[in-house]
């Protein structure tokens, strides 16, 4: 049906999907990658890239856009000063990995870039997860060495460091790994963390 539907799309819209959906594959493998590989792989000339995006920055920029408003999605309704801070952030991160995996590369990528407007894309899912660390600091769940916002940071650089293990292959943890290790960096104990990842499961 998704075929279907996408062939019914204006030709211009179809080739902007495939642009996006090959541009994704291709920096998937090749961080590296050029325009002219994104179009070799979506089956179209340079031009039409050059069409849609005037730069590989702006191509970037859109894919980490897409990024964001699916983890977003995925994430669902989040309560900013839910009861348990712990378990809330343990499921942010099991509701979201799978779409973190997709997208590895390319949030790597973004990481690595000093860019304005890929901060900007990626600000609505940080905003979400600073303010649920600033509400479990003041419940005195989480540590209060550095603010939300610097804790923030710190796991997002975290995550990007599972996804490069993850790709290079000296990593094979899952979802839950990665819970844990949000909640142990957050200054939860360990047992307390355990168990919050057990709770977010239910």
């Amino acid at each position: 049906m998704e075929k279907a539907a996408a062939e019914r799309l204006p030709a211009r819209e179809r080739n902007r999907r495939s642009i996006l959906d090959a541009a994704q594959d291709v920096l998937r493998g090749d961080p590296e990658a050029s325009l002219d590989d994104v179009a070799a792989r979506a089956g179209v000339v340079r031009r039409t890239v050059y069409g849609h995006f005037p730069s590989r920055q702006a191509l970037v920029v859109e894919l980490v856009r897409a990024a964001t408003a699916e983890f977003l999605e995925r994430t669902g309704p989040v309560d900013p000063e839910p009861v348990d801070p712990a378990a809330e952030l343990a499921a942010k991160v099991l509701r979201t990995w799978s779409v973190s995996r997709r997208y590895g590369a390319l949030i790597v990528l973004a990481r690595q870039t000093a860019d304005d407007e890929i901060r900007a894309a990626m600000a609505p899912y940080a905003r979400l997860l600073t303010r649920l660390i600033d509400h479990g600091q003041r419940a005195c769940v989480f540590t209060r060495h550095a603010d939300a916002a610097t804790l923030t940071e710190v796991l997002h650089s975290g995550a990007a460091a599972y996804l490069h293990a993850a790709q290079a292959g000296t990593w094979d943890g899952d979802e839950h790994d990665v819970a844990l290790g949000h909640l142990l960096t957050l200054g939860v104990p360990v047992d307390d963390a355990r168990a919050a990842v057990e709770r977010a499961e239910r």
